[in-house]
């Protein structure tokens, strides 16, 4: 069972993660298989969480597609195990991209669509957005480099 700090733990991850638009069994979940050393069932994730094996599915299934998570087998049986990633940028691959995305359109389309000051203001959210994923690209490419190594 989980001890009293896991629990407030859990607790506190669910509402930052709120913000994030990520659901509270999703964000328990997450954060269960952060502090577990060995993969978990979704038997023990539901025990452990006190929440009904489907909706244990259905947040493994969405961290699994949001790349928090990645399932790994059990060899000699169909049961399926989870794991927290050690890749943590991955998650973050796709909103990087559109950053990318928002600067191209601020670039091309701004200048038709604003002129004078409100134009001026979308170049530089233009030049925020690609110094952003210029940077988060660099720290997820760091992480990445570290999460093969071990």
């Amino acid at each position: 069972m989980q001890t009293d700090e896991q629990r407030r733990f859990l607790d506190e991850f669910a509402t930052l993660l709120a913000g994030w638009n990520m659901p509270a069994n999703a964000a328990r979940v997450y954060g269960f298989l952060l502090f577990q050393s060995d993969p978990a069932s979704l038997d023990d994730i539901a025990e452990q969480l006190e929440i009904s094996k489907s909706n244990a599915c259905k947040a493994a299934k969405l961290l699994e597609t949001a790349g928090h998570c990645r399932r790994v087998g059990e060899r000699g049986t169909k049961r399926v195990l989870y794991v927290a990633r050690e890749d943590f940028g991955t998650p973050f691959l796709l909103r990087t991209a559109s950053l990318g995305s928002l600067g191209r359109l601020m670039t091309a389309r701004g200048p038709k669509v604003a002129e004078g000051p409100a134009a001026e203001r979308m170049e530089r959210l233009a030049s925020f957005y690609e110094t952003m994923q210029s940077a988060m690209e660099g720290i997820i490419d760091t992480d990445t480099a570290r999460a093969e190594e071990s």
